[in-house]
């Protein structure tokens, strides 16, 4: 199964503690770059997929409201996170959003 995301191939992993995870989820969990806070999952959009510009524009706008994520977003079981574009998405946003292609 090949999911697109803007016509580009995207790796993305439908938050869930108990169906079985992919090879890259097992090691980014492994090495600590997404980590379970009861049942929302807490990641490091940085250590993953580094993007300069996106890392820039996501401290200022946390500066900006007065926030500190520190390079982190959150997600809820349920959701999708998005690894290559470093984002997390609704089950809605990803059904419009992204295309799934059996390959």
């Amino acid at each position: 199964m090949k999911i697109l995301y803007k016509g580009k191939t995207a790796d993305v992993w439908k938050i869930s503690k108990t169906e079985i995870q992919p090879k890259w989820i097992e090691e980014l969990f492994n090495k600590h770059y997404i980590t379970w806070y009861d049942d929302t999952l807490k990641i490091s959009v940085p250590s993953i997929k580094p993007n300069t510009v996106r890392d820039i524009k996501r401290g200022l706008l946390d500066i900006l409201e007065g926030n500190y994520g520190g390079g982190y977003i959150m997600g809820n079981i349920g959701d999708f996170f998005d690894a290559t574009n470093g984002r997390v998405v609704s089950k809605k946003k990803f059904n419009s959003q992204y295309t799934i292609e059996n390959e």
